[in-house]
């Protein structure tokens, strides 16, 4: 679809549905109040002292001591109701957990387009509260499908991970690797703090915080206009629970976990403290991780050699991570955050691997050593203001950040052919900075009839030096070799903007925005003068329908949106790397940013059970590909295919059997069509997932979740088939304030990677087996006093571009 249809589209649709809010709104269309309100139609907002709104407030209509009706407001503390009865005898009652109750005579509220009913904090201190949430534990919103934690079956004896493994859509394997429909990357947010870790680092991260701290999950499948269009795949936030009110709350962690023959020891702990208009939250955590894997190679070349490799590899990983947020309330409308975070970590790995290369006449025997140490550091500071508008939650938004990563990476190898006494060394030495910066604004406007108005502007610019050095050893000192070093500045400047609004009328809802992005690259290789210089402006449509079939809790929904993924900073690079004597890693100056239109249709019904059908195509689609050079070498390297198309449908069925046992069954079936030159690679695709949950008061909590994924591709590499099982049992003591949790991971120890890659008259076989089997004891108690308050959220302006710092 080009850019001028995109364009046109988007502005029939914005004006068919002004039109519409003109005629049908009277606010917005002139009218006088009237013109257009019923004497007995009321509506309003429910707020607290500093004017934010009180979602899910209860409103209880009464007549003397009767009650004639009850009514939930929304999540931003809208309400509205009719009444036919005299307003002479009639009240209101507005009650919400931790406010204390008001009665409002209605003959005191002339109706209108809108009143407001103030509620006071009670400052009770409540030593425990136990709720039992009445809210749907699926709901299916017009852009995303969220999934409550807080109060379900689901909401104790889990880590993060367990539960992304329960979400609808998502695919996480045992090495910790999050996709969606296959090859679709997904971003994962814990609230707007996106996580930028190795697959291995997200999982265990993920699986030290307990179900207990989640408020709820959103999984935006097609994210809209407000979100930078980088991306693939899906936006997944976990949302926590709220923090404490004028007190404080400490939860101490600890874990360990046994795989195969090494240990894993994590432990850290976090707080919260509140008081007045000042609050303080943080975190510090250690790490130390300890592993074993074995790998092989088995390739066959096109002049009928062969070539046999078995490695052996031991790692060890060390690491901090911290972060400290603050929040201050100038006034009641106004408020400054802060929020800084650092992550180091250390990585020692020793490679030993047996090559054998069989060619016609001779077989070549070697022993290869390697010593990969990678030594990074992170550091993020965000600073934002936030002025709220009015009682609706209408906000001004200013975020500024700043990333720092700097990386320090070395590889030393020692080769020797068993024929000969020599041993030949070389290094590589690849050490990288980067520094980016980004500006940003946002306008959010809500009006009670329920319509949704924001625009924002966005700057982001990205300046990295990165640099390979490769030294031989010859004659007794090192000597560098400039046909594998290089050294490669990299400048990115990106100017964005959007707008989006969000409209319901009565059962169907709207949600339809615009995005451009700008993009200035500018890159050098200082050693080989190559240069690389892109400019391109994109629009970004997305459009959401929904509509509810009154009456009977389903809903019909139909979205499309348009993404982008540009080159990561590594791979536009044009250098080489040689990683031993057989394999070698390329960057590509000449890759091309991939653009992605995706289309969903599906339907939700009253139960929780959703069923999609998906469609997405990919243009310039970037795909890792390895082909034999002529020494027999192995190139990896990032290369456009002209085309990749996705398709299908998935199906989740959440089951509850009885008050003890709930089971969760999440489907897929896909097809992925990858298609370059001459090649095409299809495969349909199965993924199967169920989740048993069993809930035993004063005993302990159980979960045993099993998945299989068939042989799937991407490009033209095939990998195996998956079967995942695993059991957690967890039991809390000391009056819920402590929790222990044992779990077992993969008991059949079926979890492997194993690929295939044929190219070119080489087939390329690969298998490596990590410690998936695993058995680990976790420990967590909270110390807390006070009560929940709403917690306040540092925004960043940054997340997008920070996935593509490695």
């Amino acid at each position: 679809m080009s850019v001028r249809i995109q364009v046109v589209l988007f502005a029939v649709i914005s004006i068919f549905i002004f039109s519409d809010l003109y005629a049908s709104d009277g606010m917005l269309a002139g009218k006088s109040n009237s013109e257009r309100i019923d004497p007995h139609n009321f509506e309003g907002i429910v707020v607290d002292n500093s004017r934010r709104p009180i979602s899910y407030a209860s409103i209880r209509i009464t007549m003397g001591d009767s009650t004639l009706s009850t009514l939930v407001c929304d999540d931003q503390g809208r309400f509205k109701f009719k009444v036919n009865d005299e307003l002479e005898r009639l009240s209101i009652e507005i009650s919400s957990l931790g406010y204390i109750t008001r009665c409002v005579a209605l003959r005191s509220m002339t109706p209108s387009s809108g009143f407001e009913v103030v509620l006071e904090k009670d400052n009770t201190v409540l030593e425990t509260v136990h709720v039992q949430s009445a809210k749907p534990q699926y709901v299916r919103l017009v852009d995303r499908m969220v999934v409550n934690i807080d109060g379900t079956l689901l909401g104790t004896g889990l880590s993060s991970l367990e539960l992304l493994q329960r979400t609808p859509g998502l695919w996480v394997d045992a090495s910790g690797n999050i996709t969606m429909r296959g090859s679709q990357s997904v971003v994962v947010m814990i609230g707007d703090i996106v996580l930028r870790m190795s697959s291995f680092e997200l999982s265990e991260y993920l699986r030290s915080i307990p179900s207990e701290n989640i408020n709820k999950i959103e999984v935006i499948a097609n994210p809209g206009a407000e979100y930078e269009a980088e991306g693939t795949g899906s936006i997944v936030r976990i949302i926590l629970k709220k923090g404490v009110n004028e007190g404080y709350k400490i939860i101490l962690a600890s874990r360990y976990m046994q795989q195969g023959k090494d240990p894993f020891y994590n432990g850290g702990s976090m707080f919260d403290y509140n008081r007045g208009k000042f609050k303080i939250s943080g975190a510090l955590g250690y790490k130390i991780d300890k592993q074993r894997h074995v790998a092989n190679y088995h390739n066959f070349y096109a002049d009928a050699s062969e070539y046999w490799s078995d490695t052996r590899r031991f790692k060890e990983n060390t690491g901090y991570n911290a972060r400290i947020t603050t929040n201050y309330e100038l006034n009641d409308r106004q408020s400054l955050g802060l929020q800084s975070i650092l992550l180091t970590s250390h990585s020692d790995q020793k490679f030993y691997t047996d090559n054998e290369h069989r060619q016609e006449n001779d077989t070549v025997f070697k022993k290869t050593e390697n010593n990969w140490i990678n030594k990074g550091t992170m550091s993020n500071t965000t600073l934002n203001y936030t002025l709220l508008l009015d009682t609706l939650s209408s906000t001004f938004k200013l975020i500024a950040d700043h990333l720092y990563h700097d990386n320090k990476e070395s590889n030393d190898y020692q080769l020797r052919a068993l024929s000969s006494s020599g041993v030949q060394r070389y290094q590589n030495l690849s050490p990288s900075r980067t520094n980016i910066y980004s500006f940003q604004t946002d306008l959010n406007k809500q009006y009670l009839s329920g319509f949704k108005f924001s625009v924002g502007m966005k700057y982001v610019g990205t300046r990295r030096n990165n640099t390979v050095i490769r030294n031989n050893y010859l004659n007794n000192e090192w000597e560098q070799d400039a046909a594998y070093s290089n050294n490669f500045i990299y400048d990115e400047d990106l100017l964005m903007g959007y707008t989006s609004f969000n409209r319901n009328i009565k059962d169907f809802s709207i949600k339809a925005g615009i995005r451009a992005e700008q993009t200035f690259i500018d890159g050098l290789s200082t050693t080989s003068l190559e240069k690389v210089n892109q400019q391109y402006l994109n629009f970004f449509p997305s459009i959401y329908l929904t509509q509810a079939w009154k009456g009977t809790g389903s809903t019909i929904h139909l979205n499309y949106g348009k993404r982008i993924r540009r080159p990561s900073f590594k791979d536009i690079n044009p250098y080489t790397l040689q990683i031993d004597d057989f394999v070698v890693l390329q960057g590509n100056a000449l890759l091309k940013p991939e653009f992605i239109h995706k289309l969903e249709a599906g339907l939700s019904f009253k139960k929780g059970i959703v069923v999609d059908l998906f469609y997405s195509n990919t243009e310039n689609s970037i795909v890792q590909s390895v082909e034999a050079m002529d020494s027999k070498l192995l190139k990896y390297q990032p290369i456009n295919f002209n085309n990749k198309q996705d398709y299908g449908i998935t199906a989740f069925i959440p089951q509850r059997i009885n008050k003890q046992w709930s089971i969760q069954s999440n489907f897929s079936f896909f097809n992925s069509e990858y298609i370059h030159k001459d090649m095409k690679r299809s495969q349909p695709v199965f993924e199967g997932r169920l989740n048993h949950i069993l809930k035993f008061s004063k005993l302990f909590d159980a979960t045993c979740a099993l998945s299989y994924r068939t042989v799937s591709y991407r490009g033209n590499t095939r990998y195996a088939d998956q079967f995942y099982t695993g059991v957690v049992l967890s039991r809390s003591f000391f009056k819920d304030k402590g929790r222990i949790i044992f779990q077992v991971d993969d008991i059949f120890n079926t979890q492997r990677e194993r690929e295939f890659t044929a190219t070119e008259g080489t087939m390329i076989n690969f298998y490596q087996k990590r410690p998936t089997r695993t058995f680990n004891v976790s420990f967590t108690y909270m110390i807390s006093r006070g009560k929940k308050s709403e917690e306040k959220k540092i925004h960043q302006s940054n997340e997008d571009e920070r996935q593509r710092v490695n």
